[in-house]
């Protein structure tokens, strides 16, 4: 039988290992506080970190969100001030338009009255040609026409003016000739202008070469050139010269020779 001393120890064992279970479960209990105190404390920090994050996130957001609302302002600012500016050209631009047509018209007027005026001027400047080929030119071949070839005393000089031939054989060409005298055996072929140039000179004497074809009447004759005008370049009268031209020119109502002394006229 189990004494009351046996039982006491054996109760007292009991107990101590009651105590020793209570410490260790309560020093469980405060590691796992611990842990867990810990685990909260680190989650709070991370959720207060988020929490910054995600704050400093929505003011980056707001920064960019009004400053795109800033620029979209101004972009429209500018797309509103660029169409009044292109408005404002246009209008510039069709008044230009106007402006331009009201002087193309002006210039249009002008130029057909310059026209008109050149075509009446042209007209009268043939008239006074003409009449410079009648009044002057055409009286004084005959007396030149004796001063430069054996003409016979007793034969007078014959003087036609403005003359046009046909081709005989080529119906559409014509060839027009100033005045023409002719004497002896010798026929004289005049160009008057009202200003002679080198350029009329050749034309001439590109007539020169083809007479013969249009005046087959003159078969025999020596033909003869000569460039007349009121007053002639002394360069442009060495050049005719040079090619075997007379020149004339007027000199107290009459037109005279300006040749040289020595010259020597050319036969076509």
């Amino acid at each position: 039988m189990m004494t009351d001393k046996v039982l006491e120890q054996r109760v007292k064992r009991l107990d101590n290992k009651l105590d020793l279970s209570i410490e260790q479960d309560h020093q469980r209990l405060t590691q796992l506080e611990d842990v867990l105190a810990g685990f909260i404390r680190s989650n709070q920090d991370g959720f207060a970190k988020l929490r910054n994050e995600m704050a400093e996130s929505q003011r980056r957001n707001d920064v960019e969100f009004a400053k795109m609302r800033h620029e979209t302002a101004e972009f429209r600012q500018q797309m509103a001030d660029s169409q009044k500016r292109n408005d404002a050209e246009f209008a510039k631009f069709q008044q230009q338009m106007v402006e331009s047509q009201k002087r193309m018209e002006a210039s249009q007027k002008r130029n057909d009255a310059g026209f008109a005026k050149l075509r009446q001027e042209m007209g009268n400047l043939s008239h006074r040609l003409g009449s410079l080929v009648e009044d002057l030119v055409a009286p004084s071949l005959p007396a030149i026409l004796k001063q430069v070839v054996a003409c016979p005393e007793d034969q007078e000089a014959l003087v036609n003016v403005r003359i046009r031939r046909r081709h005989p054989s080529q119906s559409g060409k014509m060839l027009e000739i100033d005045a023409i005298a002719d004497c002896g055996s010798y026929v004289l072929f005049n160009e008057t202008k009202s200003q002679l140039t080198p350029e009329k000179v050749k034309a001439f004497l590109e007539k020169l070469t083809v007479v013969r074809d249009y005046f087959p009447e003159y078969p025999q004759y020596t033909i003869l050139g000569s460039v007349a005008a009121l007053a002639v370049e002394a360069s442009l009268i060495e050049y005719a010269s040079r090619q075997g031209l007379f020149v004339l020119t007027a000199n107290e109502g009459l037109m005279t020779l300006q040749n040289a002394p020595g010259f020597t006229w050319r036969a076509f």
